[in-house]
C-alpha cells in the first residue's frame, strides 16, 4: 500500500494525476474521492437484464440518471455516482475503492471497486443505502482509494470504460 507521500510523489513526477487535486483528499495511506454531480438510481425492473446482450437493452428501463447538487439515499436503495475527480493511473499501480468510515458507520456501503492500473476517467461506484435515509452531496469526500504496486510486467486497463466522464451504465 502506498504511503500519502508516495502518492504526493508520484502525483509530482506526473505518474499519478488526480484533477481537481485538493491537498486535504490526500490522506496517511491514500486518497479520499468526492461525489460528482451526476447520480443514476437502480430501479427495480422485473425483467432480466442479459449482460451478453446490453446492446439490445433499453438502460432507461433500469437506471433514473440526473445530475444533482444533493439527494436523498434513500432506506437499502442503489445508485451508481460518478466521482469528481478525474484519476490517470500509472501503467504499474493499481487501487482498491472503500466507502469512508463516516458513512460506514451511517450504514452505507459500496461494493469492492478495484481502479485498474492504466485506468483513465471519473469512477462510477455503486453506493447501498442503509437502515435510515442519508444525504450525499457534490463534493463530499465519500470513498477512500488505497494505492497498491503491481508486482511482475504489468498490463494497464484498456477497456471500454476508459476515459469515461459522468456515471457509465454497464456497456
Amino acid at each position: 500500500m502506498l504511503s500519502g507521500n508516495e502518492i504526493r510523489r508520484l502525483i509530482s513526477e506526473g505518474r499519478l494525476e488526480i484533477k481537481p487535486l485538493d491537498d486535504e483528499i490526500i490522506r496517511e495511506n491514500g486518497v479520499d474521492l468526492r461525489i460528482g454531480s451526476e447520480v443514476a438510481v437502480l430501479l427495480n425492473n422485473p425483467e432480466p437484464v442479459d449482460p451478453d446482450r446490453l446492446g439490445e437493452v433499453r438502460l432507461e428501463d433500469y437506471y433514473k440518471v440526473f445530475r444533482a447538487e444533493h439527494f436523498t439515499l434513500q432506506p437499502y436503495m442503489k445508485v451508481l455516482v460518478t466521482t469528481m475527480e478525474y484519476i490517470k493511473m500509472p501503467p504499474d499501480v493499481a487501487a482498491l475503492v472503500a466507502v469512508r468510515s463516516t458513512f460506514a458507520r451511517l450504514g452505507v456501503s459500496i461494493p469492492p471497486t478495484i481502479i485498474d492500473a492504466g485506468f483513465e476517467g471519473e469512477v462510477t461506484i455503486e453506493i447501498h443505502g442503509g437502515a435510515f435515509p442519508v444525504i450525499l452531496r457534490r463534493g463530499t469526500r465519500f470513498a477512500h482509494v488505497a494505492f497498491y504496486r503491481v508486482e511482475g510486467e504489468p498490463v494497464p486497463y484498456r477497456g471500454k470504460y476508459q476515459g469515461q466522464r459522468g456515471v457509465t451504465l454497464p456497456r
